[in-house]
């Protein structure tokens, strides 16, 4: 098994020893002192960096943490299959959101962290929002390893240009969507990959209902609901009109938004850094981001994806495990986790880019916007695939909306009758 695998050993921070979560059995004195750390995200960071992780919590340490960087998904998912049910599991392993952590929930393989989350995780930074991702009947099974936030990034010299100001209202988006047309500017860059198809999907739905959103996610609201088809039928008039480009490669898309020949793209945080770090712009200055304002001035909506990092319920290292957990979201340890990994999860953490520090500033803003876990995980697997792929034959033109919807919807008739 080891061949597969990356060994890093280190030592995260653990600055509030010796206190106690209530329901849960952590007292230091009665952990192993150390644990594994199985993941699937980290075989491709450099040793050095990995180093450096070491290097600046060990001070700070109590538990040892062995770190095992699987090289792929596929030979992750079969180590973990093959020791889940142990006490040789790993006391930490990172995860997926949605349907495949409700699976470990519901065969009691995963900890109950709700308690966990108003100690340790909130009051460093992080919002209460995405704990939503990892809740089942009440209780949350898991803290974030990462999160990804998604806004609208845009080219700030392309709107100062034409006299335009981020949008505070849907119309005032159409309006900045038409102004940059009539001005020889294609507003908004669309994605080509085959899944991508939900994204302004999901930002649609969610600018003129929230709830719709939702509805449609777990099956109460049919695709084929005259609330759904009006939002398609908005979509399709922007698609129509030429507010958005030909489907264009994520570094095509970087490329245009950067050059101005595109005003701007709903692209998660990092895009922000490839821009500034590959087209040397100013990340204050010629680089902007907004969320997409709601149809009826509600709160305008962020999504998210997640990859939870769980704590084993078999393993004889959880409560280590656990001890361990106290300290991931100090600034301290954050810190170092974003140097290293590109990842910033929390408003303790900032970034050189002013871009990825704001989108972070809104989830935390719960006065003006709400998180919610993002399409492609907040939906069966079943029916999402099915929808991906209608999804981008409506935006490429090569299907309406009824026959979109109705198709969708047969496959949603489907799976949540069982």
């Amino acid at each position: 098994m080891k061949s597969m695998k990356k060994l890093v050993s280190l030592a995260l921070c653990t600055a509030m020893l010796g206190s106690t979560i209530p329901g849960m059995n952590i007292a230091a004195a009665e952990t192993t002192g150390k644990t594994e750390f199985w993941n699937d995200k980290m075989a491709n960071t450099d040793q050095s960096k990995l180093d450096q992780m070491q290097e600046s919590i060990k001070d700070l340490s109590g538990i040892d943490v062995e770190l095992i960087a699987y090289p792929d998904t596929a030979s992750y998912q079969t180590a973990m299959q093959q020791s889940i049910r142990t006490e040789d599991a790993p006391g930490l392993f990172t995860w997926w959101s949605g349907s495949q952590l409700e699976t470990l929930v519901k065969e009691g393989l995963v900890e109950d962290m709700t308690d966990f989350w108003d100690e340790y995780v909130i009051p460093n930074g992080v919002s209460a929002d995405v704990a939503d991702s990892l809740t089942f009947d009440g209780k949350i099974y898991g803290v974030p390893y990462s999160i990804i936030y998604n806004t609208i990034i845009y080219n700030k010299d392309i709107f100062n240009q034409y006299g335009l100001e981020e949008p505070q209202t849907f119309d005032e988006f159409l309006t900045v969507c038409q102004t940059l047309l009539d001005n020889g500017v294609t507003p908004i860059a669309l994605k080509s990959d085959s899944w991508a198809g939900f994204i302004w999907f999901q930002a649609m739905l969610a600018a003129y209902d929230p709830a719709l959103y939702e509805g449609v996610c777990d099956g109460s609201i049919a695709y084929t609901d005259e609330k759904v088809v009006e939002v398609m039928n908005q979509w399709k008039d922007m698609l129509d009109k030429g507010y958005f480009s030909a489907p264009m490669t994520n570094v095509d898309m970087a490329k245009s938004v950067a050059t101005g020949s595109v005003a701007m793209e709903l692209e998660p945080n990092y895009e922000a850094t490839t821009i500034v770090n590959d087209y040397g712009l100013d990340s204050k200055e010629d680089l902007g981001t907004f969320v997409l304002p709601s149809v009826d001035g509600a709160k305008k909506i962020v999504f998210y994806e997640i990859a939870p990092l769980c704590v084993s319920s078999t393993s004889k290292d959880k409560d280590a495990a656990i001890e361990a957990l106290k300290s991931w979201f100090t600034k301290e340890n954050q810190t170092v986790f974003t140097d290293i990994t590109g990842f910033l999860c929390s408003s303790q953490v900032t970034v050189d880019n002013e871009c990825v520090n704001q989108m972070v500033a809104y989830t935390t803003d719960s006065d003006n916007y709400s998180m919610m876990l993002r399409y492609y995980e907040n939906t069966p697997s079943d029916v999402r695939d099915v929808a991906l792929d209608e999804l981008m034959k409506f935006e490429l033109g090569d299907a309406g909306v009824d026959e979109v919807l109705s198709t969708i919807q047969t496959k949603a008739d489907e799976v949540f009758a069982k």
